[in-house]
């Protein structure tokens, strides 16, 4: 659970500076590096920027006459490779009838990686816009793609509102726009360091530098407000040890607390502002209360590091229906999957459901290119020890190792 990886929840969020600065002296005789200031034989102080380039790519899909199309459950209507960024290509897929995880009467929206050479890391949000350009609705994440990946939102939005005259959706006129963003390679540059008239511990910053760093402030000081317990309404009972929060935090940034919370629920935890939580351990639960305050967590990398720990807080995430660090938890899993623990992560993704779909279909993926290998694993035996997990991953496995074939027309004269 790297902060680079750690992307935002479905709530949009400011994405954070991409870049990061660190002044260096040169080394000492000794051979160590020490990270401050460095000085060169004119007494310049220098300064080293690492910065990560990106390309964004924008596209558009209208479409007249959306009430008249004619699509099952699951079938798509494209507009085909709309989204160029060096050599990939990107288009939007649009299910007016939804999927079989879509609730009926609601539509979902993907973005579908049509060519990519390799594995890319990206930033992609989805739009639908009335006739008057009006954003109405918008979700976003990350995702790894690879050529023929489709990454979306189900039940992106209904069709009751899609077609609601008072959004100004007119005509039977509906707009979809994408957005992707490439996340690619890591530079560092070194330049002298402007110094301002009051010495060099200032620095001059405008307007829009202000309002980038915006979202970090609040990020930090909502980490206050978690670490120092000031004010709280709610405890979080883990066996004998307690956690403060604030009942409006927790409302807002999980259903299932909203629910627990919510005084017409007329459920205890309402009433005595204590919640008994059972099967998470206490610092899973820190680490979940942890992001629904920030956004991030501070000991991401000792957490990434560990699996179960990864593992532990991608079932208490998805238990609390956090969608955010669910996503973010099984797209770290993703990139670490191997054939020898992918069986064991498939099993997990199984249990959770929709919320980790994405995840479970990844490793149906690997297995599928690798079916012989993962057999042999431990992890494969252990899940075929359970067959209601077995029932529901069979029909997309059988799936993936043998595609259907697309007929072909005959052309007659």
């Amino acid at each position: 659970l790297k902060p680079s990886w750690i992307r935002r929840p479905e709530a949009p969020t400011t994405p954070r500076t991409p870049f990061a600065v660190c002044r260096l002296r040169p080394r000492a005789a000794d051979g160590r590096q020490r990270l401050t200031a460095l000085r060169g034989a004119a007494g310049a102080l220098m300064e080293a920027t690492l910065s990560v380039s990106k390309q964004t790519g924008v596209g558009r899909f209208k479409i007249q006459g959306f009430s008249l199309l004619h699509r099952k459950k699951g079938d798509a209507v494209t507009s085909g490779p709309i989204i160029d960024i060096e050599d990939a290509q990107w288009e939007i897929l649009v299910y007016p009838r939804g999927n079989e995880r879509c609730r009926d009467g609601w539509i979902r929206v993907s973005v579908r990686c049509a060519h990519c050479p390799r594995e890319t890391r990206a930033l992609y949000s989805v739009s639908v816009l009335n006739q008057a350009g009006e954003v109405k609705h918008k979700l976003e994440e990350e995702a790894l793609f690879m050529s023929g990946d489709g990454w979306g939102f189900d039940n992106f939005i209904s069709l009751e509102r899609l077609c609601d005259p008072l959004k100004g959706f007119a005509e039977d006129v509906v707009i979809f726009e994408a957005s992707v963003t490439v996340l690619g390679q890591e530079m560092i540059s070194i330049a002298p360091l402007q110094m301002s008239e009051s010495g060099p511990g200032s620095s001059s910053c405008g307007f829009g530098a202000r309002a980038a760093t915006s979202c970090d402030e609040l990020a930090a000081d909502f980490r206050a407000l978690w670490e120092s317990g000031a004010r709280s309404d709610v405890v979080l009972r883990i066996g004998d040890s307690e956690l403060r929060a604030h009942r409006l935090v927790l409302a807002a940034r999980s259903p299932v607390f909203a629910r627990m919370l919510c005084s017409e629920s007329r459920m205890a935890e309402a009433f005595t502002g204590i919640i008994v939580i059972e099967d998470v351990d206490f610092q899973t639960m820190g680490h979940i209360c942890e992001f629904m305050y920030t956004g991030s967590l501070r000991d991401s990398v000792a957490c990434a590091a560990d699996s179960e720990a990864v593992g532990a807080l991608l079932q208490a995430a998805a238990k609390y229906e956090i969608k955010g660090l669910v996503r973010q938890c099984a797209a770290k899993v993703s990139t670490g999957l191997t054939i020898e623990n992918v069986a064991e992560w498939l099993t997990l993704a199984s249990q959770l459901g929709l919320q980790a779909d994405a995840l479970r279909l990844r490793c149906l993926q690997l297995i599928a290119n690798h079916l012989a290998e993962v057999q042999a694993t431990e992890g494969w035996s252990r899940l075929m020890q359970k067959p209601r997990v077995l029932a529901e991953i069979a029909p997309p496995l059988f799936q993936a190792l043998c595609p259907p074939t697309k007929k072909r027309r005959t052309m007659f004269r």
